[in-house]
This record gives structure tokens, sequence and C-alpha cells, in this order.
């Protein structure tokens, strides 16, 4: 098995690199000559926020980047699998069905929102009627287009890349993507197998990550090829065990 690249590693020396130019902008009103009450000390500041962003990404991606690489060297990988054609379709078509209907449903449900909030706004205001309807208008369109871009994007992704899933207790770095569900502030919600009625079986991996002031959920449905169904099952079981169980214990 062979991963010829390693995007998480090239991602945190981009950031790296942004870190070293914010330094750079901290020290740049001395090296020109800025008065700080001239713009010299807003111009440090915002060189530190982009400093300090820039080593925070990049060390999270350094992280990810070690994961592929003990990935890269065979390192508890629990296994992996490859796809023929026939079958990388068939998953590609029936992740894309998915995904447009969740991205669907959750489009409906910021369009209502958006409804009923103008609604509210209006009988609150009580004019301005046609800005109100404008701004809900433009709500609605802007989530309706990133839901249809991001469909797309992906469906588009999946038909150029021929997929293989490399599997690990901690993550999986599935059609050149990486996911951890363990460490870094991420950690597992769910995994099962999961067979749908049209022969794919699936390992569906849900896991949840810091973001901001809040977590955020990913799913993600890794096709298990014929044959590999009693695999998949000890995987099921032991990543089921190592994570959820020992997050149980700890409440």
């Amino acid at each position: 098995m062979e991963i010829k690249e390693n995007p998480p590693k090239r991602t945190a020396f981009i950031w790296l690199g942004i870190a070293i130019a914010g330094i750079i902008i901290i020290f740049l009103p001395g090296i020109i000559g800025l008065d700080g009450f001239d713009g010299g000390f807003a111009l440090s500041a915002g060189g530190l926020m982009v400093a300090i962003t820039g080593f925070v990404a990049a060390a999270i991606y350094f992280r990810l980047a070690r994961n592929v690489d003990s990935i890269m060297r065979n390192v508890d990988v629990l296994a992996y699998w490859t796809y023929t054609p026939e079958q990388w379709r068939q998953y590609t078509e029936e992740e894309h069905k998915e995904d447009a209907a969740a991205k669907r449903g959750l489009f409906m449900l910021i369009a209502i929102i958006a409804v009923i909030v103008g609604i509210i706004m209006a009988i609150a205001i009580r004019e301005n009627f046609h800005i109100i309807a404008l701004i809900i208008l433009g709500i609605i369109a802007v989530a309706g287009l990133s839901a249809f871009f991001s469909t797309i994007a992906s469906y588009r992704y999946n038909k150029k890349h021929h997929g293989e899933v490399y599997i690990t207790p901690d993550g999986a770095y599935f059609n050149r993507q990486m996911h951890i569900w363990k460490g870094i502030g991420n950690q597992l919600e769910e995994i099962s197998l999961d067979d749908d009625g049209t022969g794919l079986n699936r390992l569906i991996i849900t896991y949840s990550a810091l973001a901001a002031y809040k977590r955020n959920s990913y799913t993600i449905r890794i096709p298990v090829p014929p044959g590999e169904e009693e695999t998949a099952k000890k995987i099921v079981k032991q990543i089921g065990h190592t994570n959820l169980e020992a997050d149980s214990n700890d409440i």
C-alpha cells in the first residue's frame, strides 16, 4: 500500500508560512519607519493575530500530518481497502443521493427559520417590508447556492479520485482526506456497520471536533469491499471499545 502525498503536511507548511509573514508584519512598522500612532501599532497588532492564527493552525495540521505519516509507515493500520471502478461508482452515486438529501433538508430548515424570523421582524418593525423581504430572500439564496455547490463539489471530487481507505484506531485516511476521532479535541460519537439493502455495506463513523464555541459533527461513510464484512465488524468492535467505552467510563 502506498500514499503518494501527505495533504495535511502541505497545508501545515502553508500555515507556517502565513505565521512567518505575520511575524514580519509585527516588525514592519519599525523597518519602514512607520510611527505607531500613524497606524504602526494597528499593523503590528494585526501581524500578531496573523502569527498566532498561523502557528495554531500549523500545529493542528502537523498533528494530522503525523497521523498520515504513521499510516504511510503501516503503523496500527486495521484495514486497507481499495475498490473496483464499479464499486466506487456505486458508492459515489449513493453518497451523492444521501448528501443531496441531507443538504436539501438543511436548506429547507434554514429557509423556514429565515421566513419565520422575517415575519417576526415585519410585525415588530411594521415598516421597510421590502428591505426585510430582500434580506430574507438573500439569506435563502445564499443557503441554497451553498448547499448546491457543496453537493456538486463533493460529487465531482469522488468521481475524480478513485477512492481508497486506510483505517486506524484513531482515524481514517479516506479518499485523500484525513479524519481523526481521537486527539486534538476530537472525539468519536458513533460507529456502526450499515447495509442499506443495495448490497453496499458501509462503515458509518460520526465524530465531533472543536470549532470556536461549539463542537461540529462530521459523518463519513466508508464502503466495505465484498469479502471484508468480518474485518469491518472487528473494526467496529475495536474502535467502539477503545473510544466509546473509554469515554463512558470517564463520565
